[in-house]
């Protein structure tokens, strides 16, 4: 029975082995169990210091770290209270068990190795479809850990609703990120797992924007504190959700006959440091329309063309209870549909091919493919719809991308022009000697052009000597932050390419085109 009444429900993940070895057994049994096969009976243990002092003698080869990972696990496994709600995710099924837990730690001595730490449990839903659970809490239950608790987001209450309804209400709003990474740290030991966005993570260092700099500052950051995240925070979207583990061992590699040794052991010891980036740009770099308007099968057909003629949409996709993908309705299906006197339903439109993509997908790959039907749909692992992406977006996000290049470029060419007006001579000492070099000017140095009060006065523009000054530095600064690679959209920086349009036209009236 859950003790609703009693106190806060929590809900845990416990893994089945690190290829599903305990999963059948578990639901069988009607048992939550855990490996850690030389070890024994940890009924006495009354902290997660008792256990750890257990696990060093039974596994003397294991790195400190190691050891309190592992400590930490147990020690969540042991103090599950009675009524508290488990999810097993299924290794090789689409499907978790989720179910309450009925009985307190036992050891099962007579049990075969890796089976003998248990916990009794109520499976109240055996084979969940994976797909009922909404994407970021899926993600929070796929930790590469054995034992995590889902604390955030609302976790544990729409795992209750996921055991009684079947269907997860979801979570609106934005969680409340760690103040500092210490918090960070402090989050992921005591649950296991801590899920931010990526905007939040590289907050935490105070950067805004994901440049190659940041993202290796970030890499050496989370490796010197012994995280991971999945995943990795250059993958997903500014305000996509992350999921930060501890590095190294991770708990599924229970027992003495998994563990890495000697030079494996090291190389396993260096793949947790920063990872070498993903340089390929991927689905998920860019910003899709999340909220999609769906249809269902058996719909009348009117309630697809409706939406389809309001919003101008060019398709709809048709998915089932759980938000699965079945197909797509478009403009020629429906045509087809009642050109041939069928049943108006949206089943008889359907296109059950439909262009679809993920967030992983490489984006230029797919570009020609996207420009051809006009859309893809992005779905995730489950093939459940979490957005769409058309060639409108494309066409949207590729301005984002190139307009602040553009504007840089016209503006530097229309700097350079101004140089024709001077004398080598006039020209302050610092241009001067960069010129003299062959080289072409810095943006930056252009301000020493206008900060000299004899070329100032030669240039006779109708302006503030000061603000053009501030201007420019602006966008010398601004030049500077995109020359460097970054997945976020140059233009999300709106004040800077502002100052950059502001400064350009200012230039067209004092710079003026030869006549056509």
């Amino acid at each position: 029975m859950v003790n609703e009444g009693a106190g806060m429900v929590r809900a845990w993940t416990v893994r089945g082995g690190q290829s599903g070895e305990r999963e059948q057994a578990a639901l069988s049994e009607r048992l939550a169990i855990v490996g850690w096969e030389e070890l024994g009976d940890l009924s006495d243990c009354s902290s997660s210091e008792d256990i750890g002092d257990l696990l060093a003698k039974a596994y003397p080869g294991e790195a400190v770290g190691t050891i309190d990972n592992w400590k930490r696990q147990l020690w969540r496994f042991i103090a599950m209270e009675i009524g508290d709600y488990v999810v097993m995710p299924r290794k090789h099924l689409s499907v978790v068990a989720l179910g309450l837990l009925t009985g307190p730690y036992e050891y099962r001595a007579a049990a075969p190795p890796g089976f003998r730490h248990v916990r009794r449990m109520d499976w109240v839903r055996p084979a969940l479809e994976r797909a009922a659970v909404r994407g970021d809490l899926r993600d929070s239950m796929g930790a590469f850990l054995t034992v995590s608790e889902l604390s955030r987001r609302d976790a544990a209450v729409r795992v209750q609703a996921l055991a009684k309804t079947g269907t997860d209400p979801g979570y609106v709003g934005d969680g409340e990120p760690p103040n500092d990474p210490e918090d960070l740290v402090s989050d992921v030991r005591d649950s296991g797992t801590r899920q931010l966005t990526a905007r939040d993570l590289i907050g935490l260092w105070e950067w805004k924007r994901r440049t190659s700099d940041v993202t290796d500052l970030v890499d050496q950051n989370l490796a010197d504190l012994g995280l991971r995240v999945d995943p990795h925070f250059n993958d997903v979207q500014l305000d996509g959700l992350v999921t930060v583990s501890a590095a190294g061992s991770t708990g599924l590699r229970e027992g003495i006959h998994d563990q890495v040794r000697g030079d494996e052991q090291q190389a396993h010891s260096k793949a947790d440091g920063p990872r070498d980036r993903d340089l390929t740009w991927r689905i998920g770099n860019l910003p899709f329309v999340r909220e999609v308007v769906t249809v269902r099968m058996g719909d009348a057909l009117s309630q697809a063309i409706t939406p389809m003629i309001e919003s101008d949409f060019s398709q709809l996709p048709v998915v089932d209870h759980n938000d699965v993908l079945r197909g797509v309705v478009t403009w020629e299906g429906i045509a087809r549909a009642q050109l041939g006197s069928r049943t108006a339903t949206v089943a008889n439109a359907l296109d059950p091919h439909p262009e679809t993509a993920r967030v992983e997908h490489a984006l230029f790959d797919r570009m020609g493919r996207i420009q051809q039907s006009g859309f893809t749909i992005i779905v995730d692992g489950e093939n459940a719809v979490i957005g769409i992406l058309t060639s409108t977006d494309l066409a949207g996000q590729l301005k984002q991308r190139i307009e602040p290049f553009i504007l840089l470029e016209e503006l530097e060419r229309r700097l350079r022009r101004l140089i024709r007006h001077f004398s080598t001579d006039e020209l302050p000492r610092e241009i001067r000697r960069t010129m003299e070099g062959g080289q072409h000017l810095s943006l930056g140095q252009y301000i020493f052009l206008v900060e000299d009060a004899h070329c100032w006065n030669k240039l006779r523009w109708p302006f503030e000597q000061q603000d053009i000054s501030r201007r420019l530095a602006t966008v010398r600064d601004y030049r500077n932050d995109l020359a460097h690679w970054a997945v976020d959209a140059p233009a999300e920086d709106a004040a800077a390419l502002a100052a950059t349009g502001g400064l350009l036209k200012l230039l067209k009236l004092v710079d003026h085109d030869p006549a056509v």
